[in-house]
Formats: structure tokens, sequence, C-alpha cells
């Protein structure tokens, strides 16, 4: 499966959104995210990762890079709804795509394009979660978790404190 994420909507959906420090605190939440679907890629054999972002305030068209096998798509004066939109309606196997978002502008879009479309949270919860693996040993997994590893990375990943929103 393909899977055609809006960024900032997952990033936000995360909480890993950090509004103070300005571009550069923003560039640190990106990678974070990046490298948080690029570590579970592995374990997901066959599927392909899309994220695309918004760059309203730049100028030019939108850019296409990679990073740990993550493609990432940079929407640069417009918005990743805009190109997300363009996306679906172009995409030649729309089947084998999933858009991931809470946006519901998104999700009609996916629709009426033949797409698959997941909420964010739905998202996390099921297709990035780790596959199953086995027992832990008595003592290894905290009281009520199902995978101490997964509560590890969990933790990693939510430990950023978040700063209020600068305005």
């Amino acid at each position: 499966m393909r899977y055609l994420i809006d960024g900032y909507n997952l990033m936000h959906a995360l909480g890993l959104v950090r509004k103070a420090g300005g571009e550069a605190a923003w560039a640190a939440s990106r990678l974070q995210l990046l490298d948080w679907l690029a570590d579970r890629l592995p374990a997901r054999p066959g599927d392909a990762f899309q994220i695309v972002f918004d760059a309203q305030r730049s100028v030019g068209s939108v850019a296409e890079s990679r990073r740990r096998g993550v493609t990432i798509l940079v929407a640069h004066g417009g918005t990743a709804d805009d190109v997300i939109e363009d996306l679906t309606a172009a995409e030649i196997h729309p089947k084998q795509l999933t858009v991931v978002s809470n946006d519901h502008r998104l999700r009609d879009a996916a629709f009426r394009s033949g797409c698959g479309w997941i909420t964010c949270g739905a998202f996390t919860d099921t297709v990035m979660k780790p596959p199953a693996a086995t027992a832990p040993a008595e003592g290894d997994a905290k009281p009520g978790s199902a995978d101490a590893a997964a509560d590890a990375e969990l933790l990693k990943v939510f430990s950023q404190p978040t700063p209020k929103p600068k305005r």
C-alpha cells in the first residue's frame, strides 16, 4: 500500500509541533516525524510513504526529496491539501493509495478519486503499530502494556516538551 500523508496534520495529531523557536523548531519537528515514519518502514515491507508539507510563504513549485526511504513533497507557494487533491485526482491505481489526514476536504477528494482514506489516529494505531512480537519475559513489560519496545519508542517520540504557541 502507498500512503499519501498530510504532513502537518499528522505532526499535530502526534503532538510533535513545536511552534516556539521559529523555523528551526518546525524543521526539527518535521525531521522527527520523518524519522518516526522511516523507522517503521522495515516492518512494513511493500508499503511506501509519501508526505506533503505546506510552504505557502515561499516561492516556487512542488519540490521532491527523500529521507530514509520516505518521499517528501514541499508545496512551495501552495498548500499540502492542494497537492494531495491533485495527486489523488491524477492517481492511475487509486485502490493502491490511501490518504492520511483528519481533513474532511482530503477525505472527500480521496473518495472522489477512488483512493482510500484514513485518519491520523487510525494510521498511527493500526498501520504504524509494530508487528506482534513474541511475549516479553515476565517483568520486562510495564503493567498493562502489550509491547515494551513500542512503549519505549512512543516515550522517545512524545518526550519532547511542547512549548506554548508564539503569536
